[in-house]
């Protein structure tokens, strides 16, 4: 009974942490993987730089953020993979009060791609996914994807080798489910690898002071010439 009053009392603790507006706004912008200083993150929250430091005490102390010094500067960033799937699985939430968008997408903005930490998200990413499931580059085994033969030969055909990425202390490949598709996307190594790739070939491009990706014409030639995906 002890122990079930405990975890009530730090769900709600956790909860609120979160919860609050300016570290909410902080924490959504966190999603894309990158360290931010506590003067870019006060800008993000539109608050004092004082007040954003509260804040970021307060997120630290509880290891839902980080800080890494360099140089003059502290950088603050997510403490790693498990908080970001945590923060994804609410914006899912969210998403479900809110009708289902026309089955038309734009080209642009944060529900067509994003960066989801280090992984390819939004309506990019899925067709990623199913495209590399439907032509048997992967496949899903419960909680997890695996990469089979052919996989393993057409991500090295892109320098993308496959043991030293079952060999990182993480999940390899994982569904990771995205919140404006209600589909999976792929999480994990392999998911990280891909997205490196397609930023390190231009495929898609960052977008200032946002999680959303730009597809670029060479990413689209890519996808299609790759992975026979028209996008």
């Amino acid at each position: 009974m002890m122990k079930d009053i405990e975890m009530d009392e730090q769900f709600s603790k956790l909860a609120s942490l979160i919860g609050e507006k300016a570290r909410a706004k902080m924490l959504w912008h966190l999603l894309d993987g990158r360290a931010y200083t506590a003067l870019e993150l006060a800008v993000i929250a539109d608050i004092s730089k004082q007040s954003c430091s509260n804040h970021l005490k307060k997120l630290t102390t509880e290891k839902i953020l980080k800080a890494e010094k360099q140089g003059r500067h502290k950088y603050f960033k997510l403490f790693d993979k498990q908080v970001a799937n945590a923060l994804e699985g609410i914006a899912f939430l969210t998403s479900q009060k809110t009708k289902r968008e026309a089955i038309i997408q734009p080209n642009t903005g944060i529900k067509y791609a994003r960066s989801c930490y280090d992984h390819l998200a939004g309506y990019v990413g899925t067709q990623l996914q199913e495209g590399l499931t439907k032509q048997a580059l992967i496949q899903k085994v419960e909680d997890q994807y695996l990469c089979t033969k052919k996989g393993e030969k057409k991500f090295l055909e892109m320098g993308i080798e496959i043991n030293p990425l079952k060999a990182l202390n993480r999940k390899f490949a994982y569904p990771c489910l995205d919140w404006s598709e209600r589909k999976h996307h792929i999480g994990g190594a392999l998911g990280a690898a891909l997205l490196k790739y397609m930023m390190e070939n231009d495929w898609v491009r960052k977008k200032k002071n946002t999680r959303a990706l730009l597809l670029t014409s060479k990413g689209r030639q890519g996808l299609e010439a790759t992975f026979k995906l028209s996008l």
